[in-house]
């Protein structure tokens, strides 16, 4: 890292006309007591203004500072306690601890220049994606709620709704699944509930889901370690499969601990969004 104590680079004004990269001083020739391109030194904090009182050019003396304090090996002896010099190669201080961890933090800044203009190469993040680059998918929505909602009866069954940050999520329910979802409330009083569907239209912040799910799951430990009650598929049926051959038993897994019952963010609806690759 460029020692920032020892060389103040000045930035031009915004009307400042563009200037002719200057070339660099040979400080090694002109201060060899100070300056060891090989086997460099801690310089002096301010050494470029000693350089400028010589007579010599600041832009020059500034450019030429940055190039030496920037080189690997000089930004690696920058340790606590390592005595500086001044352009005679007598001791002008020492490095600090905290000049020290700031040597240690600072990235090289040749390779970060390199990588931010390998970043400036790059397009924009609002760049569209080309058609190539996609791949098949589907959209689900899944809505988090811990509080029973207040039913809309309608004609395609109950309609539900719950309030979140992107807007109102909206399902309607057979009146068969609303029941299930009533006495899942009732039966678990820590509970919370995931209504999962896809995506039918999205207008005005109302987020309708169509061939909606709805899971229950108990927030408290059961003595059982009962598995979470599951609210029927308001989908269309499944073909049933066949049974899965019998198992020997297992013993019985430890049981998760239980979750404190005053929990005030399970009462805060959350809205996610999930892609499902097809097989």
């Amino acid at each position: 890292m460029p020692d920032l104590n020892a060389v103040v680079v000045a930035e031009p004004g915004p009307t400042a006309a563009p200037v002719p990269a200057p070339e660099l001083l040979p400080l090694a020739e002109l201060f060899p007591a100070c300056f060891d391109w090989e086997q460099p030194r801690p310089l002096k904090i301010g050494i470029h203004k000693h350089l400028i009182q010589a007579g010599h050019d600041r832009a020059t003396v500034l450019r030429s500072l940055k190039a030496y304090c920037t080189a690997p090996c000089y930004r690696a002896l920058l340790q606590a306690g390592a005595a500086r010099i001044d352009l005679h190669g007598q001791p002008a201080g020492v490095v600090t601890e905290r000049e020290a961890a700031h040597a240690r933090e600072e990235p090289n800044p040749h390779v970060a220049g390199r990588a931010a203009a390998a970043r400036k190469s790059l397009p924009p993040d609002t760049t569209p994606l080309p058609k190539e680059h996609l791949v098949p998918g589907r959209l689900e929505l899944t809505a988090k709620f811990s509080e029973l909602p207040q039913p809309l009866p309608v004609q395609g069954g109950v309609k539900i709704g719950v309030q979140t940050a992107e807007g109102t999520v909206t399902a309607i329910l057979p009146p068969k699944v609303w029941r299930k979802l009533e006495q899942a409330a009732t039966d678990y009083p820590q509970w919370v509930a995931a209504l999962s569907g896809s995506l039918e239209r999205f207008a005005e912040g109302e987020i309708a889901l169509k061939h909606p799910t709805v899971q229950v799951f108990d927030k408290k430990a059961r003595p059982e370690a009962e598995p979470a009650r599951a609210v029927e598929d308001a989908s269309p049926p499944k073909p049933a499969t066949a049974p899965a051959p019998a198992t020997t038993p297992k013993p019985p897994e430890a049981k998760a601990p239980a979750v404190p019952a005053s929990n005030p963010n399970i009462l805060r609806a959350t809205l996610s969004l999930k892609g499902q690759r097809k097989p």
